[in-house]
């Protein structure tokens, strides 16, 4: 099987982060993708984290009804800071025989060889990143060439969704709309639960 894996806070979960999934289960035909939402990531602090329960349930609803997407508590059972490294130890375990895919975001990849372990996560997962226009691309290439355990990464250029959490999480205290950014069902837990206001 091949499975891609998606990391991240989503803190929240939006309509980009589903829309770069269903590309990447169909560019790289994959079996499945599994949304690993972060404890507590290296390079953030916690105190902008809504709950891991929030988070989780934000993500189930967001893929309610895609069979090929799941979603794994895997990070928020360690104690600790959370390092992918760590986390595709655990999986390549779990999914011994199957391939890997980690997705990431093109700014998280222009930082890999800064990240904990860089070489060892390039040879237990192939590394897939979008770029956001040609400029990104070119620069995506570059680094790639300059990094040679990262001369099978996948380097896509499908239309991004422009939207993050920060600015959705900005949104959500000025009281805007956010309606077209993400889920209908998330829309209504982030107002239900008062979160990030």
């Amino acid at each position: 099987m091949k499975i891609g894996i998606f990391g991240g806070a989503f803190n929240p979960v939006h309509t980009g982060h589903i829309r770069l999934a269903q590309n990447y289960l169909k560019a790289l035909e994959l079996d499945r993708i599994i949304f690993i939402p972060t404890a507590v990531a290296p390079h953030k602090s916690s105190g902008e984290f809504v709950s891991a329960s929030d988070r989780f349930n934000m993500l189930s609803l967001a893929t309610r009804g895609m069979s090929e997407f799941e979603i794994s508590d895997i990070e928020f059972k360690r104690e600790g800071k959370s390092y992918t490294y760590d986390t595709l130890c655990e999986l390549k375990e779990l999914y011994s025989d199957d391939e890997l895919y980690l997705i990431m975001g093109s700014d998280q990849f222009l930082s890999f060889a800064s990240w904990y372990n860089p070489e060892k996560i390039a040879n237990m997962a192939t590394l897939c990143t979008a770029s956001r226009n040609d400029e990104d691309y070119e620069k995506l290439l570059e680094y790639k060439k300059q990094n040679s355990y990262l001369k099978d990464a996948v380097i896509t250029d499908f239309a991004v969704f422009e939207i993050s959490s920060s600015k959705l999480r900005a949104m959500i205290k000025n009281g805007e709309d956010i309606s077209k950014f993400v889920p209908k069902a998330v829309e209504e837990y982030i107002k239900e639960r008062e979160l990030y206001v």
